[in-house]
């Protein structure tokens, strides 16, 4: 049973309590949407990009708005459940908002209900994987290009497939194509290339998740006068970049070491790492 407490609705109950049925529309027909949201040193980072980012997906959906979705009363929640999780600042949250039971793939009903779990992380800031990752190609099951690409959705074979993939492969991660052919996104990340000094990173236009730390760094490179370009990006432009780094809000990044076989360096990835640590959001304690 897992240990700890949950917010289901606004109430805190035991993570191992039974709270839903099978009729819950998340688990029928993956009508759900979620953030995965940093506790850092106490601070709930880019929790108004998070937001703002839960708020547009529900809109896309058709889902209703819900009271307790506000800034607010989320955060109040959140440093709640911190403290009766004893996450001592630091921690992994979930927040996943769902399409109330009701009806097959049609709804009932618009109102959601919303879930909110905690998990302890023990690194007080981003820190650098010590050997870069290895990554292959997951070429199977292509994500389609919509707009339905670009939401953190429950629904998430394409990345389940990816992972057994990965497995199979033995290797650090795997990036997702579009039905293009083009890259889209690793299995839990964005992806950033460097070359000759400037960045690349798939559009939205690509299929990839709207990531959080993508759309930070990407502010972030060109606040520091970086080029920072968003584009499709191919498996020619993997083999001809200096570096490649993985983007989400949990690690803040991680740099890939190696793609068929090119080698790639992280002289950067130092840097920047260094500088997500030292940002405005992140106050250290």
């Amino acid at each position: 049973m897992q240990n700890g407490f949950v917010n289901f609705n606004g109430n805190i109950i035991e993570a191992g309590q039974p709270i839903f049925t099978a009729s819950n529309r998340a688990f029928r027909y993956g009508d759900a949407v979620f953030e995965t949201i940093r506790l850092m040193n106490g601070e709930i980072l880019f929790f108004e990009k998070h937001l703002a980012r839960l708020a547009s997906s529900m809109e896309l959906l058709g889902m209703n708005s819900h009271d307790d979705l506000t800034f607010h009363n989320l955060y109040l929640s959140i440093r709640h459940l911190d403290q009766v999780n004893n996450l001592k600042g630091n921690g992994r949250i979930r927040l996943e908002v769902f399409r109330n039971d009701g009806g097959l793939y049609t709804p009932q009903t618009n109102n959601v209900s919303y879930l909110i779990e905690v998990s302890a992380l023990s690194n007080r800031n981003f820190q650098l994987n010590d050997t870069g990752l290895k990554i292959e190609l997951y070429t199977e099951i292509k994500k389609p290009v919509s707009r339905l690409s670009n939401l953190k959705s429950s629904n998430a074979l394409y990345y389940v497939m990816a992972g057994l993939h990965k497995n199979k492969t033995n290797s650090g991660d795997c990036l997702v194509l579009n039905t293009d052919g083009r890259i889209a996104e690793a299995i839990s990340s964005n992806i950033f290339l460097m070359e000759d000094g400037v960045f690349y990173t798939p559009s939205l236009q690509e299929a990839c998740v709207a990531g959080v730390m993508r759309d930070v760094l990407i502010h972030h490179l060109r606040e520091q006068g970086k080029q920072v370009v968003e584009k499709g990006i191919t498996v020619d432009d993997l083999l001809k970049a200096d570096e490649i780094f993985l983007s989400d809000v949990i690690h803040g990044l991680r740099w890939v070491g190696a793609f068929k076989t090119k080698r790639y360096f992280n002289n950067f990835s130092l840097k920047l790492i260094k500088e997500l640590n030292d940002i405005h959001q992140i106050k250290k304690v």
